[in-house]
């Protein structure tokens, strides 16, 4: 029996007529099943192509992240990458473009990396300085029991002092990196505000009493109109101050100068705390210029020291992202030390009449 499709039409009044037309239905069915088919088809090929662009921009998308987290891999474990025989440049591998959406991440990435590298290198420099300025106080020790199989109790006691200061000293400079690594990622643990005058007035105090037979002149002037506050840690200003006046103290023959003013910043540049410390000793050379600063480098055994104070306020200024430049001085004609700070604030102090 022949399916059939019926197609019924009626006409209008006043005289109704119903027609009705029939015919087969099996071409009709079979174009229908052919357009399901066309539409099914059409559709699975969509879907898979929508998958296939979605798993394309999920690994094209995702490939910077991927570098990354390799690159992370490479520097939590760099034994496998030398397994392999490849170098790893962390910095071009961190500076190479990853797209307007990872730049911000790839930029603080950067930023931790160099960060911990200064750390690093700060912690080698402080082993190896602490190992130096031990060996003078040990090496009396060990000349004295070969000359003497009784050493005096004065003498031991007054090495092992020197020795524990050393080393308390260096322990709070490890401490002082620690807090300042902190600070640098969670901003809101910083050192409070360091009242940079009243600090270099107090450190100046200090030299005048140990430079005492010396009779120097020592002056401080300060930028009039506001008072630079300095957000770093205390110890770090009080180590830098400390090396570099004593330094002048040794070496000046009169007077002693310190400037302290602040370079107002902008947008690019903020502000600035300057110290400049002049002395009217004999100055250094060009080439003395150029060399001053390396660990243990001593130009004149005839004055006490180790050769470490300038490397050591080199190494801290450098480490808060300033400045340390050695030149002549133009007031005293010796030495001229200039220290630039960034991570200053003004507050205005009122002024006494």
């Amino acid at each position: 029996m022949v399916p059939l499709l019926a197609l019924g039409m009626a006409g209008e009044p006043p005289q109704p007529v119903r027609l009705t037309v029939y015919g087969p239905a099996t071409a009709t069915w079979a174009s229908l099943q052919r357009i399901d088919q066309t539409l099914a088809l059409a559709g699975a090929a969509l879907v898979l192509l929508a998958v296939a662009l979605c798993w394309l921009q999920v690994r094209v998308g995702l490939a910077p992240l991927r570098r990354l987290e390799a690159l992370l891999a490479t520097i939590r474990n760099p034994s496998s990458a030398a397994q392999e025989g490849a170098l790893v440049d962390v910095q071009a591998m961190l500076a190479a473009p990853t797209g307007r959406d990872l730049q911000p991440l790839q930029a603080e990435l950067a930023s931790l990396w160099e960060h911990n590298a200064r750390v690093v290198a700060r912690a080698r420099a402080h082993a190896s300085d602490l190992n130096h300025a031990l060996k003078k106080p040990l090496a009396l020790l060990s000349a004295q029991a070969s000359s003497d199989a009784a050493v005096p109790a004065a003498d031991v006691q007054r090495q092992v002092q020197a020795m524990a200061q050393v080393i308390d000293r260096y322990q709070a400079r490890t401490f002082s990196d620690a807090l300042h690594m902190q600070a640098a990622i969670h901003p809101a643990t910083a050192a409070q505000p360091v009242d940079v005058a009243q600090c270099v007035a107090e450190v100046v105090r200090m030299m005048e009493r140990l430079h005492a037979d010396q009779a120097l002149e020592w002056t401080l002037q300060v930028q009039d109109g506001t008072t630079p506050l300095w957000r770093g840690e205390r110890t770090d200003l009080e180590e830098v101050l400390g090396n570099l006046l004593d330094n002048a103290g040794k070496w000046a023959a009169s007077a002693v100068h310190i400037g302290l003013a602040m370079e107002e910043g902008d947008a690019a540049q903020p502000p600035q705390v300057v110290l400049q410390i002049e002395d009217d000793g004999p100055g250094m050379a060009r080439h003395q210029l150029r060399a001053a600063g390396q660990r243990g480098l001593r130009f004149d055994d005839s004055v006490q020291g180790s050769g470490l104070g300038l490397h050591i306020a080199t190494q801290m200024v450098q480490a808060y992202g300033g400045e340390l430049s050695l030149g002549k001085s133009a007031l005293l004609k010796g030495l001229s030390v200039r220290v630039v700070l960034p991570g200053v604030q003004a507050a205005q102090r009122p002024r006494k009449a």
